[in-house]
């Protein structure tokens, strides 16, 4: 099977496993403590395309790849974000509900900023679309109904759910990393020959978002683990979702490459985070308001 079958498959396997971490609950809290969430919510739903917009507005490269960068602003975190939140100390719990609620809410906000990314790439003389309705289809499809399939399956068997869900998330996490290796092999190429081209931009992308994130969580007098969880939901963008965007919706192979560099950058800097966080004193916890 090509990566452009498999894509599908292990995307919604891994959209299932973030429903599996979920709860009524989950939500109920984000109700009864906002602050956090929207926070998070705000950097990730309009910081983030902002940020990418205003780099692409300094980009002279290639328009498709100006659009793959859009496409990794405009994408929810993954579930990456939630494993190195627990590794980094950050809130587990706003981590999941961050993922799923804006994984959820890509439905629609993916296709919005797309669209107006076309607008702003290519000139409208080109009368180049983009196909609202069929990456509004996909997302559902791929994210929408995993994530509520898995919510189901653990409100009707809770016991059974908490024996596998750690195996499930390990699976999760390996599929999620043979997608970013599958594509990185089948483009190493293009990869090597664009890194400096784009690679910068995408370097700036990961790290304002993040940096921003986190001030903003400081800002409100969020307690540190919100903080650290609200930067790298920001900055770690569920690049399994790009490539999918990418290849099985758009069909243009070429926008993944962006999303591929982006993986590699993500991670290192989630794990400079990681040890950054790990060299300093716990603050004391403070509870949500």
């Amino acid at each position: 099977m090509s990566i452009q079958q498999l894509l599908p498959i292990g995307l919604a396997f891994i959209m299932f496993a973030v429903g599996l971490s979920l709860r009524i609950q989950d939500f109920k809290d984000v109700v009864l403590y906002p602050r956090a969430f929207f926070t998070g919510l705000l950097n990730q739903i309009i910081l983030l395309p902002v940020i990418g917009f205003i780099l692409i507005y300094f980009y002279n490269g290639s328009p498709e790849f100006a659009l793959g960068i859009m496409i990794l602003a405009a994408c929810p975190g993954g579930i990456t974000s939630n494993l190195l939140s627990v590794l980094a100390g950050g809130n587990t719990a706003l981590s999941v509900s961050m993922t799923a609620v804006t994984s959820l809410a890509s439905i629609v906000t993916v296709p919005a900023v797309l669209a107006m990314s076309y607008m702003v790439i290519y000139d409208n003389s080109a009368h180049i679309e983009m196909p609202v309705g069929r990456v509004m289809a996909g997302i559902f499809l791929i994210t929408g109904v995993p994530i509520v399939l898995g919510m189901l399956v653990k409100a009707k068997i809770p016991n059974l759910t908490t024996l596998f869900q750690p195996y499930v998330r390990v699976i999760a996490t390996v599929i999620f990393a043979l997608i970013v290796a599958g594509a990185f092999i089948a483009n190493k190429d293009n990869i090597t020959q664009h890194f400096l081209d784009v690679g910068l931009y995408l370097v700036g992308l990961n790290i304002i978002t993040m940096a921003l994130g986190y001030a903003s969580a400081r800002i409100l007098k969020r307690p540190r683990a919100d903080s650290i969880t609200i930067s790298l939901e920001s900055g770690l963008q569920n690049v399994a979702l790009a490539i999918f965007i990418a290849v099985n919706v758009l069909g243009k192979p070429e926008l993944m490459i962006p999303a591929i560099i982006y993986a590699l950058i993500m991670n290192i800097s989630a794990a400079f985070v990681i040890m950054l966080v790990r060299k300093t004193v716990p603050e004391n916890a403070i509870t949500h308001s």
